[in-house]
């Protein structure tokens, strides 16, 4: 893999607030490795699905080749549960019903979502994987799934051997009743359970995964970045980069964008202050509009070319 930066690694997780330009930095990075050489897969988990307009390409649940080194894709994790029970939900009864119940459940765009990630990265074909995920509440949702499932799996495994002995009994009272008696779940449990293991283990290290909070030289941008570091300090996810957006340059023969510099330089100081010793980077607010693979390779130079500071 030809990686330039040493901020960058083989899973980035973006996230932030809505509005703070967490999809455009996503896809910048993701132009300017595939650029640089990288077999690059750039994923989003957010529902609003804002990549394909970054892009101006329909893009769907299936990876699509944009750019020489860079597949794309959004995942919809309604359309998967709707594709994996439709064709079943006939005979499948109350079963059946339950699936489809299932596929509009809150939460099941993080379920879809690391599903897609386990995939690609069993799959190893591509160098660097970077999801888009939704607002910050949703991607803490997704990072603490890993845990969630492996409590689900486990205590599946130990309820598995009582359901068994159930349905023992139960042939027993009901002769005529019919069960699969060749069907041991022991397998799928335990194979499922050592898939979200390596998950779990793989995004609490910080060589091989990190989070990229992105946000806006804003206070009240600043303090939910803030807070989102200290719970995933206290969960153990690694964060990788601090990205402040939009930063006004200094200009000074404009009134009106030298007093929004001078705020942005407070609430600078305020993120590198709160953001420890994460690196902190900063991408400034352009002139030009960020339509294409050229502007995006040059905002993705802008974002991870500099140095970055850290205290």
């Amino acid at each position: 893999m030809n990686q330039s930066n040493a901020d960058l690694c083989p899973v980035m997780l973006f996230s932030g607030k809505g509005g703070v330009g967490k999809t455009t930095l996503a896809a910048a990075t993701a132009v300017r490795l595939a650029r640089s050489g990288s077999k690059v897969l750039l994923m989003s988990s957010d529902p609003a699905h804002s990549l394909s307009d970054v892009f101006d390409i329909q893009l769907g649940a299936e990876p699509i080749r944009i750019l020489d080194g860079l597949d794309v894709m959004e995942v919809d994790a309604k359309e998967m549960f709707a594709g994996a029970f439709g064709d079943a939900a006939q005979s499948m009864g109350g079963f059946g019903k339950l699936a489809k119940m299932a596929s509009d459940t809150p939460g099941i765009d993080e379920f879809g979502a690391i599903e897609v990630l386990m995939q690609a990265l069993e799959t190893a074909y591509h160098d660097v994987v970077i999801m888009d995920t939704a607002p910050t509440g949703h991607t803490l949702r997704l990072l603490m799934l890993p845990e969630l499932l492996d409590g689900w799996f486990g205590t599946l495994m130990e309820l598995r051997g009582k359901i068994a002995r159930a349905g023992k009994l139960l042939r027993k009272v009901f002769p005529g009743s019919k069960a699969d008696d060749d069907f041991d779940m022991s397998a799928e449990l335990s194979g499922g359970r050592d898939r979200v293991l390596r998950l779990r283990n793989l995004l609490t290290d910080g060589d091989k995964a990190q989070i990229i909070l992105v946000t806006i030289p804003e206070a009240m941008s600043v303090l939910e970045t803030s807070r989102t570091l200290d719970m995933l300090s206290k969960s153990s996810m690694p964060v990788g980069t601090v990205l402040v957006n939009q930063v006004q340059p200094e200009s000074g023969d404009c009134g009106h964008c030298e007093r929004r510099w001078k705020i942005h330089q407070r609430e600078l100081a305020d993120m590198r202050r709160r953001a420890g010793t994460v690196p902190v980077r900063v991408v400034e607010s352009l002139p030009w509009e960020l339509r294409g693979f050229d502007a995006l390779e040059k905002v993705g130079n802008l974002a991870w070319g500099g140095d970055a500071t850290s205290n």
